[in-house]
């Protein structure tokens, strides 16, 4: 049905849904849920080894030596160490007996402050990244749906959500899957994520597009 859908140009998904599915109560047949009682929790594995999991892995934490390189990586600082370097070569080259004790100070002074800036930077980024990962988390927990399990209205999380789950849409939520609607009237869904299109699109039970 993914496929069909890919591939369509018009209404070949629900034209295919239609003839080889044998329409929307073929369709929950063939996965074996139903409006009333939605999956059973006995075939949430089997449904997760047939069509995989939802699980959507979070965000992952940049190391901090990743962050001090890329702030190493800067126009500036690369001109810096270059000179500091140059300088180091050049006065402990040219230094004598009295000033070779001292001739590497001014380009070593030079590293240290790339050091310091580069430091403080990386560790600034460090810090908002893990303030902006914490806020992350918190609102990932919050990404609950209503769904039918075992004839029981029950909130999970959307990591949980398997195919054959029947949801409930409620105005305003971000909708976790990919799927057809059963039952409903007036749903629009802002579809910008995909289209980048900001007008909310009507969307109809599968049912009245099958009978059209």
């Amino acid at each position: 049905m993914i496929e069909a859908y890919r591939q369509r140009k018009y209404i070949e998904d629900i034209t295919y849904i239609k003839d080889e599915l044998n329409g929307s109560e073929g369709l929950r047949d063939a996965l074996q849920t139903s409006v009333e009682f939605g999956a059973t929790t006995l075939s949430i594995e089997g449904r997760k080894m047939a069509f995989g999991s939802n699980h959507k892995d979070g965000p992952q934490r940049t190391k901090f030596c990743d962050l001090l390189l890329g702030a190493l990586d800067d126009f500036m600082l690369k001109i810096l160490i270059v000179c500091a370097i140059f300088s180091i070569v050049v006065d402990t080259s040219f230094a004598t007996a009295a000033t070779i004790g001292h001739a590497w100070v001014d380009g070593t002074a030079i590293l240290f402050a790339v050091a310091v800036v580069s430091g403080v930077t990386a560790w600034s980024d460090y810090k908002k990244e893990g303030q902006f990962l914490k806020q992350q988390l918190l609102e990932e927990g919050s990404k609950i749906s209503k769904i039918m399990r075992d004839s029981k209205e029950v909130p999970i999380h959307r990591n949980n959500i398997v195919v054959g789950d029947m949801i409930k849409i409620e105005t305003g939520m971000n909708i976790p899957v990919d799927g057809v609607v059963i039952e409903g009237n007036g749903v629009m869904a802002d579809e910008s994520a995909m289209t980048g299109e900001s007008d909310h699109l009507p969307k109809e039970a599968l049912e009245k597009c099958i009978q059209r």
